[in-house]
């Protein structure tokens, strides 16, 4: 079953890195204090919300819901960066369509790397139950917040040591291209906060679209 096409629009919000002096990275498959990867979970969510979030954390069998959720937001410690041979981990918080349509997605990446898969094995997977139908992309709009980016963390503490990608907004936007946001290459290279359309990633394998744009001088440093 082919997967609906959806094109996910990413705000970033440049943010400033943590000054920590970078340690051994922990493999995705760690299992971290509860607390900490809770922490870790709700620092992807604006402030206001992470007090009504639900989260899940992982574990030896993989994610597990840590406790329920109050305001239709869902945060977890994504680690479906391995699969695509990152080393960094994902902080995400979901509203009610990323729940039904990603998050499912991410238990089962969970899932296969508590019992050892590697990123192959993994991405086979996933890729083969987008075609059973059993995971589908969304078709209508929503948001996916990512304010703390893509973050390396201590082996021995899971505290942040780098953030190797600044925090970002994701919007689901359904058939949005770069020449309907009137961007061009050439453009985008002079400026920077142009929004502009690119394939990558999960959303490459999956037929979805990210749409970058770059704020020019919004910066927040996650807490």
């Amino acid at each position: 079953m082919k997967a609906i096409k959806a094109t996910i629009v990413a705000i970033l919000v440049l943010s400033v890195a943590p000054h920590a002096e970078s340690q051994e990275t922990p493999p995705q498959n760690a299992v971290l204090p509860k607390a900490v990867e809770e922490a870790l979970a709700l620092r992807g969510a604006p402030e206001h919300l992470r007090a009504g979030a639900a989260v899940y954390v992982y574990g030896p069998h993989g994610y597990e819901q840590s406790r329920e959720g109050t305001n239709g937001f869902t945060c977890i410690l994504n680690r479906d960066a391995f699969v695509y041979n990152s080393k960094n981990f994902k902080p995400t918080c979901w509203d009610a369509v990323g729940k039904d349509t990603y998050l499912p997605v991410m238990l089962r990446v969970g899932a296969l790397l508590a019992k050892g898969g590697d990123a192959t094995s993994v991405r086979r997977e996933i890729t083969a139950g987008f075609r059973r139908g059993e995971f589908h992309a969304p078709t209508t709009g929503g948001v996916a917040y990512m304010l703390a980016g893509d973050v390396e963390l201590d082996r021995h503490t899971g505290a942040i040591t780098k953030q190797a990608f600044p925090g970002h907004y994701m919007f689901y936007a359904v058939g949005v291209t770069t020449q309907q946001l009137g961007t061009t290459r050439d453009a985008s290279r002079s400026d920077p906060t142009l929004p502009s359309v690119f394939s990558g990633g999960a959303g490459g394998e999956h037929g979805l679209s990210y749409i970058i744009a770059v704020p020019g001088d919004a910066h927040r440093p996650p807490r």
